[in-house]
């Protein structure tokens, strides 16, 4: 049991900063969560998502601990005894390993000081510089370019968001 708690734990956490994102959607003054223009609108349908997505890899993950070796009879065992290689490295290409929980981490870290710099510096200038941020992090392209695909994102956020819907940012 406690392994499974810990092979599903990104799952669980999934799930669960989902339903904490939903709840404080659905209490939003003044918003109504069916309304696309609202507030709350977009928070409600990312943690719905996010929700489903959490669940689906629960499931999976019991799915795929009893199909493991552990759970099956001594001649499955041997039979699949000739595929124990494979199966190694397709566990080992498929697992999350530390370096990946910690980009993860950083990552998340990343979108909390985003979040936390919005009323400060309001929404573009946070935005733009979490765009850097994160593409400088995920080390896609060079600062030059960085910059430009930034700034023409926060060009088109603003015309999109700002001009063609009339949303208010913060």
């Amino acid at each position: 049991m406690m392994n499974l708690l810990k092979s599903s734990k990104s799952g669980i956490l999934m799930t669960a900063f989902s339903l904490l994102v939903l709840s404080q959607a659905i209490v939003m003054e003044d918003q109504a969560i069916t309304d696309p223009s609202s507030g709350s609108f977009f928070p409600a349908l990312i943690s719905v998502i996010m929700l489903a997505a959490g669940i689906f890899t629960i499931f999976q993950e019991r799915l795929s601990r009893r199909s493991s070796p552990q759970h099956d009879s001594v001649e499955q065992v041997d039979a699949k005894a000739d595929n124990v290689n494979t199966d190694i490295e397709n566990e080992t290409s498929s697992a999350f390993t530390k370096k990946d929980y910690s980009l993860i981490l950083l990552y998340f870290c990343m979108v909390i000081v985003f979040v936390l710099l919005l009323p400060v510096l309001s929404f573009f200038p946070a935005a733009f510089l979490f765009l850097i941020g994160s593409m400088w992090y995920l080390r896609g392209v060079s600062l030059v370019l960085n910059i430009i695909i930034s700034i023409i994102t926060i060009i088109v956020i603003y015309f999109l968001f700002s001009e063609l819907f009339n949303i208010v940012f913060p």
